[in-house]
């Protein structure tokens, strides 16, 4: 081989490597893709837009007065923290434990909700507030729930409880759906929230309310004013008027941009509420535990204040 002829396949061979390596590097400029033994992978694209920035606080506002043990409010999109007093402190909580009842019911027996159940006296016979069912009245679950987050009924909590397992394993689902969630101060007794040696804080309530709101029809159901429903028979009909004072317009301490969640009493947890929020497209989860002031009406004055406070302080 003479020398021009060696001359000519480097020059080749050279033009070929630049087009390669040229075409790569053209070609990662326009993708981030990476293949590595076969796996395609994609690098993570950072879009500002879809990132949710916390609300800021205005400047020169003091913080609300809120009369409760324990107390907290959050921004939903973000889950920032925009007020918090003993938030984590462990307190019985009384029927907000219906909540996590109502979330076993919705997400671990999906395909029962039109069941159903016929009402037995060792079901229903439960001290408290009641949602009045009958001894042999056959309801659907859906409206066993609805009499649970509705009017509180601690009667429909041990039915759906009683119906759905038994009130010991319904318990236990209560619990691991708790640790699920990453809850380290909660622990539940019963279903209804009557035994005050179950507990929760008001950042793991706050926690279990945004995330129950996922679900449509508990969201559905915890922003109902009032509403009737019927035994599967049709000859019993139950009015349920909600027991959150902040959605129903007669009551002093309504307020128009809530949608929900669940109040609760017993002596020991005193009055508690865990309520939500909607104004502007923004929402607010707020958490009232125990109110210094031992009235019907506390825990709604509270949760105004508070959400008021949340809503007029912080920008968007």
């Amino acid at each position: 081989m003479n020398s021009k002829t060696l001359w000519t396949i480097c020059f080749l061979l050279t033009f070929i490597l630049v087009i390669v390596i040229g075409q790569g590097i053209y070609t990662s400029g326009k993708s981030t893709n990476r293949s590595v033994a076969g796996a395609k992978s994609e690098l993570p694209q950072i879009d500002e837009k879809s990132l949710v920035k916390p609300p800021q606080k205005k400047s020169d506002i003091k913080d609300p007065n809120i009369n409760s043990k324990a107390a907290i409010l959050i921004d939903e999109a973000s889950f920032k923290i925009l007020y918090q007093k003993d938030s984590d402190l462990k307190v019985p909580i009384a029927s907000t434990t219906k909540i996590m009842t109502s979330l076993v019911v919705l997400e671990d027996y999906p395909d029962k909700m039109k069941d159903a159940v016929t009402l037995t006296r060792e079901m229903i016979n439960v001290e408290g507030s009641d949602a009045q069912l009958r001894p042999g009245e056959k309801i659907s679950v859906e409206n066993l729930l609805k009499g649970l987050l509705i009017v509180s009924g601690n009667d429909a909590a041990y039915s759906l409880a009683s119906y759905l397992g038994g009130k010991d394993q319904f318990v236990q689902k209560m619990n691991s759906k708790a640790q699920f969630l990453g809850l380290k101060n909660t622990s539940y007794k019963d279903p209804a929230g009557l035994n005050d040696e179950g507990y929760s804080s008001a950042h793991d309530l706050a926690v279990i309310g945004t995330y129950a709101l996922r679900n449509k029809t508990f969201a559905d159901i915890v922003k109902t004013p009032e509403t009737t429903v019927v035994s599967n028979d049709g000859l019993i009909l139950h009015e349920f008027k909600s027991s959150n004072r902040m959605l129903r317009t007669e009551e002093q301490f309504y307020y128009p941009f809530t949608i929900g969640i669940k109040t609760g009493f017993t002596p020991e947890a005193g009055h508690c509420l865990v309520s939500a929020a909607q104004k502007d497209g923004h929402r607010l989860i707020a958490v009232i535990l125990n109110t210094n002031e031992n009235t019907l009406t506390a825990s709604a004055k509270e949760s105004r204040k508070l959400l008021d406070w949340g809503f007029n302080s912080w920008t968007w």
